[in-house]
């Protein structure tokens, strides 16, 4: 998987389209190589936020995309061990979509281009020898009372649960453009 220094905007519709944006079944020159049929020429990722789960037959998610448009995701497994497979591709984050964005912008903004000293999360101060948080390791805090007050005020709570993962990390520093490999988050 290619990686980046600098953290992927969400914003981004290149690499984060809206359902409709999506690939269907005719052909789109913006996803995929016009000389290799089926070979994606970028990475791409679909944020919705799940407003309905039902798993009365099947799993079936119904969704809203970031302008808010409902689609489904329905599950159609060849039999009830067939879900960890179908899953791979799927990431569920403890998060609304606006919190999702709003922890990419948090993520953007306190995350230095490599080299460059870090910036406390709270209150700002760019310096060397900040204390990056033990959870997700992103953000960094001058101390314990930054640390605390960021935890409690400005939302690091939800986002360091989140951004605990190793996928969800890697979602904001993954090079969209490169296409030499499929990444799913699973």
């Amino acid at each position: 998987m290619a990686h980046q220094a600098k953290p992927q905007s969400f914003k981004n519709r290149d690499f984060f389209p809206s359902f409709r944006d999506c690939p269907a079944d005719e052909w789109d020159e913006r996803f995929f190589r016009e000389d290799e049929p089926g070979i994606h020429c970028k990475q791409w990722c679909l944020l919705g936020e799940i407003i309905q789960a039902d798993t009365i037959i099947r799993p079936r998610l119904v969704t809203k995309d970031y302008k808010g448009d409902s689609f489904v995701v329905a599950f159609y497994p060849d039999d009830e061990d067939d879900m960890p497979r179908i899953l791979k591709d799927f990431k569920i984050m403890p998060l609304k979509l606006n919190e999702v964005m709003a922890m990419n912008k948090e993520v953007i903004e306190y995350t230095p281009a490599e080299g460059a000293p870090r910036r406390c999360h709270t209150c700002g101060e760019v310096k060397e020898g900040l204390d990056r948080c033990g959870g997700c390791t992103l953000f960094s805090y001058c101390n314990r009372e930054c640390q605390v007050k960021a935890w409690n005020e400005k939302g690091h709570k939800r986002f360091c649960k989140a951004l605990k993962n190793k996928n969800v990390r890697d979602m904001h520093f993954l090079d969209y453009d490169d296409s030499s490999d499929c990444v799913s988050f699973s």
